[in-house]
């Protein structure tokens, strides 16, 4: 849940919130405590597949 994500990053759930809704960007810090979280690179995260 996004409360359990917010705890495990030390953040509100309203910016786990406003990151998945695209409200906010993350600083890189926490880019990539999220991205070591769920064990991918920062760009499977953050940036959708772009057609070549």
């Amino acid at each position: 849940s996004q409360a359990e994500l917010a705890q495990a990053l030390h953040v509100s759930r309203q910016s786990i919130n406003a990151i998945e809704t695209g409200r906010h960007l993350p600083s890189l810090p926490l880019a990539l405590r999220i991205s070591r979280h769920f064990g991918l690179p920062v760009e499977a995260v953050f940036f959708e597949d772009e057609p070549h």
